[in-house]
């Protein structure tokens, strides 16, 4: 007799050639944890079918650093360095980080003067564990998570998988409005966290000025709510002044770092710097999660920013400076009039601000069809707003490329004006 398994029967037929059918068990989507409605498919999918819209697309959609911004030869050098001598970490240990690691962070966050030592990091798998083990700690399903409208996608699915209530403050030329913001908190009193990026905003590369940061502060602590800053593109500034980090105006900001922009995001190295009581939490938190971090990568990225990282971003910002310059003299060249971008000084992204006419849910498509993918809009909305709205990347695209590009997606923008 064989037995053949289908999601909710089994079949079985026997040597005589006959099959019966037995109902199984309560088939098993009704046993995952009501979390996972969260879950949705890939965007991943709906990118890759874009590409294949077109034999030569350009795809803006990469929020990574350049090939040639990535330290590629340090990083053989560095990793060759740790092997040869590895066999003393490779047991568990370093829990809070590789302590010389942690001492090179806190010089670079005293640079954008943030007042910490080696004692108050906790190295992370990314910034995004960060937000993960905040979540961890702090959420219970049900609470209010302050975030803006737009914001990275990343975040908003960590919180909807915690099943918090998300509630969204609008985003200016300046980053986060605090006004509204002060409105939302007089009618959210049990918020938990505002989730903010204020520096080369993702998606918008806005950049939060330092009197509004300030305030950002000011509503917080009156509120008793606890600000979650991800500052993953800080070191990479193109032009205009520093702006301290809002954990600059205020130790009980939880802040969040990486190397991903920096060095490679491949080696998912990030660090956390929040209030004591919190910090232990979420190293205990940690500890639950992985026992132990890589204390392998942690000191190929030790070597690596010890030898090459500052004129390694010298060489980045050089790149991403060019291609952000190309990506807005090509729109002022090719879009029309009536459509707005942002001019970051800094990061990876411009927004575009379309006409409401235009829907990206389905101008995608068209745009794909021209040979150029982008981001819709919406994806950065918890509400799936921003209908009219797209992200543009410019990190991974040479000059030429993103000239095109913008050429490519501004005769399907004049095209879908024309057929309204």
């Amino acid at each position: 007799m064989t037995t053949k398994l289908t999601n909710d029967t089994i079949d079985r037929t026997t040597d005589g050639g006959q099959t019966t059918t037995v109902e199984t068990a309560t088939p098993a989507v009704s046993r995952f944890a009501s979390r996972t409605a969260a879950y949705g498919s890939s965007i991943w999918n709906d990118i890759t079918n874009l590409l294949h819209h077109h034999e030569d697309p350009v795809y803006f959609g990469d929020g990574s650093p350049a090939k040639e911004a990535i330290p590629l030869a340090t990083l053989q050098r560095s990793a060759q360095n740790v092997w040869e001598s590895a066999l003393g970490v490779l047991a568990y240990g370093d829990n809070q980080g590789v302590p010389e690691l942690r001492e090179i962070i806190a010089q670079r966050m005293r640079a954008l003067t943030v007042d910490v030592d080696a004692n108050d990091i906790l190295v992370t798998a990314g910034s995004t564990q960060g937000i993960e083990l905040i979540c961890r700690v702090l959420l219970d399903p049900g609470d209010v998570v302050i975030v803006e409208k737009p914001t990275f996608l990343g975040a908003l699915e960590t919180f909807t998988t915690y099943q918090a209530n998300l509630v969204g403050v609008p985003v200016d030329e300046h980053g986060m409005d605090v006004d509204a913001l002060e409105e939302i908190l007089a009618n959210e009193p049990n918020a938990k966290i505002i989730y903010t990026i204020p520096t080369f905003h993702n998606p918008t590369g806005t950049t939060m000025p330092a009197e509004r940061r300030a305030r950002l502060v000011e509503i917080a602590r009156r509120h008793n709510v606890i600000i979650l800053e991800d500052d993953p593109y800080s070191s990479l500034r193109y032009n205009g002044d520093l702006v301290p980090p809002v954990r600059a105006f205020d130790d009980r900001v939880v802040y969040l770092g990486t190397f991903s922009k920096t060095i490679a995001p491949g080696l998912r190295t990030g660090w956390v710097v929040a209030p004591t009581d919190i910090a232990k939490m979420m190293l205990a938190a940690r500890e639950i999660m992985d026992i132990s971090n890589d204390r392998i990568t942690q000191r190929i990225i030790l070597q690596t920013a010890k030898t090459d990282l500052d004129n390694n971003t010298v060489r980045a910002q050089a790149i991403y400076r060019s291609r952000r310059d190309a990506m807005l003299e090509a729109l002022d060249e090719y879009f029309p009039d009536g459509i707005t971008w942002s001019h970051p000084e800094g990061g990876f992204f411009i927004w575009i601000t379309l006409p409401e006419s235009i829907d990206v849910t389905t101008f995608a498509d068209k745009a794909a069809t021209y040979g150029t993918v982008f981001f819709p809009g919406d994806w950065f909305f918890h509400d799936h707003a921003g209908t009219n709205t797209i992200r543009l990347s410019f990190s991974t695209v040479p000059e030429d490329r993103i000239r095109e590009g913008i050429r490519r997606l501004a005769a399907a923008v004049i095209d879908e004006l024309a057929t309204e």
